[in-house]
């Protein structure tokens, strides 16, 4: 075993000179570029290789001891480029051991390669190349142990450990006016440190970038919302926010039928809900509604309902209304019956017209009769005063003015019968 422990201090301490005017001396030597040369740089570069590699095994072979730290530190200065580097490597091995190597191998500008044993508890290798100019540094420390860079997805080629943001004091929430569709969220970040990003999942297979962020949702149902915080586009932090439950309001329409200036209005929601009708600035909570209007004109009907859920559901829907001034008027009469459907004029119920009158005329368009009072009727003769009229039809026209306005014109036929 002794034996073996002095084979490997030879080797460890075993230096090469090396004269740089031997490889000129060798290219000069080598044949042109070629098959034949490429081959023997090939095989020359193989024996370096290989011979290295057994060092290397060998080495390995020796050192039957585990180790419970190998810490390799590598630094090259290269002052051509103005660059320092400093690579430190540390690896926690689950073994017990007291005797670790340290070996420092030294490059100068004159390409001489020396060796030395440091330590016993750690292994350095140190390689140095010297120039002179300026400087600037690099350092990379690595290790197995767990760290927030392991706990965020972030490597440490992307990220250094002491330049990622603090983003402990990062706040996140949303704010929503309503819980019926459709309805608007905005979601907001605060105390973002500089360089983060904010990603929001919507929870309805969608996203929104940015520290205030807004969003509509137009289908009901529950959304499980959570913001991401990133960094050089890795997540440094992933936040669930609170359930965002959302209901849809129930659909509606306006129907309506109307029959002498009554006009009844009903939808066709069948279930328990909170009605509201709005009729000519009059309101009515029932299901079904009805009113009669005063004026002919084009109104707006209003019906707004609440479902269950607080989600309320307004519907409009115009309606032209047409006043109707409601009487009858025969299409024949007899003026010989002895009073039965003897005179002809209109009949009906309240017929307070503040306008009022009645034109008869005959075939050939001559006024038989007149009046602007609707208590007066015609008796078949003319102007109710004259010879008694032929027999026939005669056409008729009433134009009426109530106190609201509104006017209508009738216009009809009516067949004079004598007995």
């Amino acid at each position: 075993m002794s034996d073996l422990k002095n084979i490997k201090d030879i080797l460890q301490n075993y230096e090469v000179e090396y004269d740089p005017q031997d490889w000129i001396r060798l290219e000069k030597d080598l044949p042109k570029p070629g098959i034949s040369g490429l081959t023997k740089t090939i095989l020359v570069a193989s024996t370096i290789i290989v011979t290295i590699a057994s060092i290397i095994l060998i080495n390995n072979l020796f050192d039957k001891e585990p180790q419970v730290e190998n810490k390799t530190t590598e630094q090259i200065s290269n002052n051509n480029n103005n660059t320092n580097q400093t690579i430190i490597s540390e690896n926690n091995n689950s073994s017990n051991t007291d005797n670790t190597d340290n070996t420092t191998v030294n490059i100068d500008n004159n390409n001489n390669i020396t060796h030395q044993d440091n330590s016993d508890n750690t292994t350095n290798n140190n390689i140095t190349n010297s120039n002179n100019q300026n400087s600037e540094n690099t350092e990379i420390n690595t290790n197995d142990t767990q760290d927030v860079n392991s706990i965020n997805n972030i490597t440490e080629e992307d990220i250094e450990a002491d330049v990622i943001p603090d983003i402990s004091k990062a706040k996140f929430y949303y704010e929503i006016s309503d819980k019926c569709t459709p309805v608007s969220i905005k979601f907001i970040a605060e105390n973002v440190p500089d360089g983060c990003k904010i990603l929001c999942n919507t929870g309805d297979n969608a996203k929104v970038y940015g520290n205030t962020a807004e969003y509509i949702y137009t289908e009901d149902g529950k959304f499980y919302t959570e913001v991401n915080i990133t960094f050089n586009n890795f997540i440094l932090k992933n936040e669930d926010l609170e359930i965002v439950e959302l209901y849809k309001p129930t659909p509606t329409k306006i129907n309506f039928d109307n029959s002498e200036n009554l006009y009844y209005f009903t939808t066709d929601n069948e279930e328990e809900l909170e009605y509201l009708w709005t009729i000519d600035s009059q309101e009515f909570r029932e299901r079904e509604a009805s009113y009669t209007f005063n004026k002919t004109s084009e109104y707006t009907i209003n019906l707004s309902i609440v479902n269950q859920f607080g989600c309320k559901t307004e519907v409009n829907k115009n309606v032209n209304v047409v006043i109707e001034h409601v009487f009858y008027l025969p299409n024949a009469f007899t003026p010989n019956s002895n009073g039965v459907n003897s005179e002809f004029g209109p009949i009906g119920e309240d017929m307070n017209f503040t306008s009022y009158q009645l034109l008869i005329v005959d075939g050939h368009g001559n006024l038989v009769f007149s009046s602007n009072n609707f208590e007066d009727r015609w008796n078949g003769k003319v102007n109710n005063i004259g010879e008694n009229a032929k027999p026939g039809y005669y056409l008729w026209e009433i134009k009426t003015m109530d106190e609201y306005g509104n006017i209508q014109t009738k216009k009809g036929r009516v067949n004079l019968i004598w007995n």
